[in-house]
């Protein structure tokens, strides 16, 4: 399987600590965006716009520690260009947001239901001496 040119990216870091993304351009401009790092995928998914993602995969683990500590990401998008001479041209620079993730990201306490709690309720009562008379 051939690798799409266009799914390639680049991160780097500035002394400040601030990370930036470079990207291949979308075809449309970038709304309101934000980010959202996703430890279990190893990836960035970079929410340009409402329906608009770009998944910015294969993390190392010590990018994944960088990232974390990030309320920013700064994002360039370079037009697409075949030509490998060509000079690239950027399309869009901004800064997305840290979103925080949305409740099914977020680890859930084990549900309990009526005959979960029945369950606890009769061991409890089990466990009791029985009443002297």
């Amino acid at each position: 399987m051939t690798k799409n040119p266009t799914d390639v990216y680049e991160l780097m870091e500035n002394s400040e600590g601030e990370v930036m993304a470079l990207i291949f351009a979308d075809n449309t401009a970038p709304q309101n965006a934000t980010f959202y790092l996703n430890e279990k995928e190893k990836r960035i998914e970079l929410i340009r716009a409402q329906n608009n993602i770009v998944f910015i995969d294969g993390l190392q683990p010590e990018s994944i520690q960088k990232i974390k500590k990030l309320t920013k990401l700064y994002v360039c998008e370079i037009k697409y260009n075949k030509d490998k001479d060509a000079e690239n041209e950027i399309q869009y620079v901004y800064a997305a947001n840290k979103k925080e993730p949305v409740a099914e990201d977020k680890p859930t306490p084990p549900a309990q239901n009526i005959t979960d709690k029945a369950k606890k309720a009769r061991e409890k009562i089990l466990k009791k001496p029985a009443p002297q008379e």
